[in-house]
């Protein structure tokens, strides 16, 4: 890490550092909702249109999900990755996919580079998401972890937003800056978080994996704004390696124990807990919105093209707007009720949504529109965050890397799904397109309501003595008490037992 905290002001140890890393993480969201919004205005186009090749239906399907394919394996890829490269590297990987795949995009004049900027931004995109998470995730202090993760997914409806209005404001143009200057203009925070990482320090639990124990206690002291000798930097690292012992080393555990469930940290559960969080991300139903919305309110509803953009940024508004509840108050409120309260709020708006469209009057089309502001609202206050915050949790150490990234796919597989299926749904069902999505949204209510447990205000650490002898997985059903820190003691002299008698020591009293 460069060490400018004691130069300038701004990066000074302890806040200002957690400050500059918190900010820098969220570019990665915010290239993220900005390639979703900037699409989405541009397609309607009739520059872009016209220089495409008037794409509708499948065509317009792929070259919208072709993204979210790239994410895919960006997500993947650093599954493989991650964990050999560090969280910083493997983010600065991500930007600058992102840098070279803009500047493809908003150079394109055929669909086939089109396609490959795409992409290429996808890949960057889904090493970034994989990584920011579970990165800042490590370094937060465990009572304000929640609402400084949730910031970041907080980015997808700042850069959403922003892009927005910025492609209604150049949609009166005529010539190729109408669509050019939404698409290229995100570039500037890719290019922005290259250099903002040179400031922030390394994840200390990734070094503690990697043996650089005396780096990891430098970037805790930074990071906290404390000396290195600190009791509370040593108790962390202490902490750390209590939990290392327990876990053992990653050669150890292979991916064949994990998927038969013979590791001791319940790894199997853990990873599809994060799974499935991604999973319900998607297919309660949000791209439908956040892709397709003005194109729905013309098509579904009977708007003009011009109100229909005007509401799309109003309802991008209010997914800003409530994105602010979790970064405030994820702490206090909790990760399982905010997921199990969000996706029954979003059931409830698909619902009222699905009635009033097959309804088909006017006044009941135009009702509609109500709840698809209540549906965003109720998607930026819990599933657009959470989901993120739990995934970087819930995961031990040496799964972290690699099942965040396979959370993170799951999220970008399911996104190039609703992306495809959408404009043909939409397109032939109608009003049927808004059952699917209640049925999922109440379904994902009760998984995260009976299976969840809740993680907020514990250490990384702590949320480990959860899973420690477990003999459930309806973990939401019951009352999670924080286990004494014996337990992990109690793990560790069973381990150093089992290991005296593999090397045939005697054992001692």
């Amino acid at each position: 890490m460069v060490k400018l905290q004691s130069y300038y002001p701004l990066f000074r140890p302890g806040k200002p550092t957690q400050h500059i890393l918190t900010v820098t993480c969220m570019f990665a969201f915010i290239l993220y909702g900005f390639e979703q919004g900037a699409l989405a205005n541009v397609q309607n186009e009739v520059v872009f249109q016209s220089q495409f090749g008037h794409p509708q239906g499948n065509y317009l399907g792929i070259i919208v999900a072709i993204y979210n394919l790239g994410s895919f394996f960006g997500s993947m890829a650093n599954i493989w990755i991650g964990d050999k490269l560090g969280r910083k590297r493997a983010i600065w990987l991500g930007f600058t996919l992102v840098t070279i795949g803009v500047i493809l995009q908003c150079s394109s004049y055929s669909v086939v580079q089109l396609f490959i900027g795409r992409f290429i931004s996808g890949l960057g995109t889904g090493f970034e998401t994989s990584t920011t998470p579970m990165y800042q995730s490590e370094v937060c202090h465990e009572n304000h972890r929640g609402g400084l993760v949730a910031a970041e997914p907080q980015g997808v409806a700042f850069g959403i937003t922003v892009s927005y209005w910025i492609g209604y404001g150049c949609s009166k143009r005529t010539d190729q800056v109408s669509w050019r200057l939404p698409v290229g203009i995100q570039m500037l925070f890719a290019v922005l978080g290259i250099v903002m990482l040179f400031f922030c320090p390394e994840s200390p639990r990734w070094l503690m994996k990697v043996g650089r124990t005396q780096d990891a206690r430098y970037s805790l002291a930074t990071i906290n704004g404390v000396p290195e000798d600190h009791p509370r930097i040593s108790a962390i690292i202490d902490d750390i390696l209590y939990l290392q012992k327990i876990e053992g080393s990653g050669d150890k555990i292979t991916w064949g124990d994990i998927l038969m469930g013979r590791d001791a940290m319940h790894g199997r559960f853990r990873i599809m807990l994060t799974v499935f969080g991604q999973f319900w991300n998607q297919f309660g139903g949000i791209n439908l919105v956040v892709y397709y919305v003005p194109m729905v309110l013309e098509n579904n509803v009977g708007l003009s093209s011009n109100l229909a953009t005007i509401l799309g940024g109003c309802i991008m508004l209010t997914f800003f707007a409530t994105g602010f509840i979790p970064t405030l108050f994820l702490d206090k409120m909790g990760r399982r009720f905010a997921m199990a309260s969000g996706s029954a709020g979003q059931c409830i708006s698909m619902l009222l949504v699905t009635i009033l469209l097959r309804v088909g009057t006017k006044e009941s089309s135009v009702a509609a529109t109500a709840f698809f502001f209540t549906f965003i609202g109720f998607f930026g206050y819990a599933m657009n965050c959470v989901p993120w915050v739990y995934a970087a949790e819930v995961l031990p150490l040496q799964l972290r890397a690699k099942g965040n990234a396979i959370s993170v796919a799951t999220n970008w597989i399911c996104n190039f799904v609703i992306a495809m299926i959408t404009p043909i749904m939409t397109q032939n069902l109608a009003w049927k397109t808004y059952i699917v999505f209640t049925l999922t949204n109440a379904v994902a209510t009760i998984h995260f309501f009976v299976f969840y447990p809740e993680t907020s205000k514990r250490t990384l650490e702590d949320i480990e003595n959860i899973f420690l002898d477990s003999h459930t997985i309806f973990y939401g059903l019951q009352e999670i008490k924080r286990t004494p820190t014996e337990r992990l003691t109690e793990k560790l002299i069973d381990i150093e037992h089992v290991e005296s008698v593999e090397e045939g020591s005697p054992e001692s009293d």
